[in-house]
């Protein structure tokens, strides 16, 4: 991912015991420690001043699309945001641009985050071109979406201090895959059906209730360590 590199986390008090986690689990990579790293992370998340509301844009607007072309036709969909001549465009080439479309095109560091998040989970989901959106349930893609960006926003907020406490890359690499892996399925666990419909209940494309379910899926990762 492009978006880590030099970029260090916020010095708020959350986030400060954030950092701590790291270090202690970068001396001692055991499965408590883990467990404490991503729960400082999820608490530093929703308490520590983030602001999810444009990953919620970007989340909003993909399940927008996919929705308007679940229900009214590819075409309708794109005309809706004033881009028909997608049309014209290859597969590859419309998905791309949409996604570069949803995210502002990474324009901003959450930007180029919400960008990874949404190309991976379309990968995961086996979207291989705009018009398989139709075909994909949005509470799948919302949440595999906030999966992603979870993994994804600790390596960029995380990546310069591992990689200061680990000089040698492959040890960097690792720790930082480890902790990311730890941290998608911590928040697919907890992001159950139930959890999605509760959060949920009639529009999924609403950029509110999008950060709502991003928020709440920290929070229960928060709960999940008993924190």
């Amino acid at each position: 991912m492009g978006t880590s590199k030099g970029y260090i986390a916020p010095s708020a008090p959350n986030w400060r015991q954030a950092k701590r986690e790291v270090s202690r689990y970068l001396s001692t990579p055991t499965e408590i420690e883990r467990k404490n790293v991503t729960a400082q992370y999820a608490k530093a998340m929703t308490t520590g001043g983030y602001n999810a509301s444009q990953v919620a844009k970007a989340f909003a607007g993909v399940i927008s699309f996919s929705s308007a072309s679940a229900s009214r036709g590819y075409a309708a969909a794109l005309h809706d945001i004033g881009r028909d001549d997608i049309l014209s465009l290859g597969p590859q080439e419309a998905l791309d641009t949409l996604i570069s479309i949803f995210a502002s095109d990474g324009s901003t560091i959450d930007d180029k985050i919400a960008l990874d998040s949404i190309s991976e989970s379309f990968q995961v989901l086996e979207v291989i071109e705009p018009e398989d959106l139709k075909n994909v349930d949005t509470s799948h893609l919302l949440k595999e979406m906030i999966c992603q960006f979870a993994k994804l926003k600790f390596a960029q907020l995380f990546d310069k201090q591992i990689r200061n406490k680990c000089p040698i890359p492959e040890e960097a690499n690792r720790r930082i895959a480890e902790m990311q892996d730890y941290i998608y399925y911590t928040m697919g666990q907890q992001l159950t059906n139930d959890v999605l419909s509760e959060m949920n209940p009639h529009n999924l494309a609403n950029e509110v209730i999008v950060r709502n379910t991003l928020e709440e899926g920290f929070k229960l990762m928060i709960i999940c360590y008993g924190e």
